[in-house]
């Protein structure tokens, strides 16, 4: 087992094995693919793959199990789909990528392949909508639970599935 720890201020992902010792580095403070500008979470699905929420380059990286580059989408702005101040991320059972954006009050759902699905929440104070969320979990049972922080609570949604299928 490794545990994965976002280094916000050195810009890198660290990587520890079990006993606690140093296993690997990824990532170094830069633009380009496979470099970080304020990484603050991350997440690592079923088959080792690695995703990382890079704050300020409006992007989420994704590396392979051996921290290979593999891809990354986002952008910044202020539309559908775009990234200001994102913080926590998150992965349904049908492998969306659920992406949480304080700016905007907002969390945003991708596919798997970085495109942008559809997005809840917005700003207030009633239920539904969130004051500056600042994380997000994705339980067994695809419950998702928002921390809406200035709201001061824990908001519980639930994710019903491609009704398509």
């Amino acid at each position: 087992r490794l545990l994965y720890v976002s280094d916000t201020g050195n810009n890198e992902v660290r990587v520890y094995k079990a006993d606690g010792s140093l296993d690997r580095i990824i990532g170094k403070g830069g633009t380009d693919n496979g470099e970080f500008h304020a990484p603050v979470d991350l997440l690592v699905d079923g088959a080792g793959n690695l995703y990382v929420n890079d704050a300020l380059n409006f992007r989420v990286q994704v590396f392979d199990s051996s921290g290979k580059f593999v891809r990354a989408f986002g952008r910044h702005g202020d539309g559908t789909g775009d990234m200001g101040r994102t913080k926590g991320i998150a992965m349904d059972s049908e492998s969306n990528l659920y992406v949480v954006d304080a700016i905007f009050d907002t969390v945003q759902i991708f596919n798997a392949n970085g495109e942008f699905l559809l997005n809840f929440g917005s700003y207030g104070y009633e239920r539904k909508s969130l004051n500056m969320p600042g994380g997000i979990f994705i339980d067994n049972d695809n419950r998702i639970y928002v921390a809406d922080t200035y709201n001061a609570r824990v908001q519980v949604y639930e994710y019903v599935g491609d009704q398509t299928k």
